[in-house]
């Protein structure tokens, strides 16, 4: 059986993936790749961000777990999707510095968020939804 935490881990290593490409077609100036790639990943975070607040958080609240790790995501997920909105309209324009320098910051909040996710917030998910977790995986593989 899979845990929740493998389950969401493997989709955080989706979403770097889809990440790296569009970082790397930026910095290779093939910007016809770069938009594709960086679509690619805008819709791999949004579909990540609604499992997570849509499925899994709402979840570990009526559970009872612990509110204050979920708020933190919450707002995290806020910040993460603005600088995506920022790299997009660079990506529009063509702008490889500004995208480059949100791209870092990016990068860093993102390894910051996952990290909380993967040792804090997933393993508390997998001791307080032990039961029915399959089927919570189930719900989360549908979004």
């Amino acid at each position: 059986m899979s845990t929740l935490a493998d389950y969401m881990s493997t989709d955080h290593k989706s979403c770097d993936e889809a990440f790296a490409l569009a970082e790397d077609a930026v910095y290779a100036g093939d910007w016809v790749t770069a938009e594709s790639a960086f679509n690619a990943f805008g819709k791999d975070m949004a579909r990540h961000f609604r499992r997570e607040e849509d499925v899994l958080f709402p979840a570990i609240m009526n559970a009872n777990g612990p509110q204050g790790p979920v708020q933190v995501m919450r707002m995290e997920h806020a910040q993460i999707n603005e600088l995506i909105e920022q790299m997009a309209a660079s990506v529009v324009t063509r702008n490889a510095k500004s995208y480059g320098g949100l791209s870092e910051t990016l990068l860093i909040v993102m390894q910051q968020h996952n990290l909380k996710e993967e040792q804090i917030l997933y393993p508390i998910a997998d001791r307080i939804l032990a039961v029915g977790r399959e089927a919570l995986i189930d719900r989360l593989k549908a979004v």
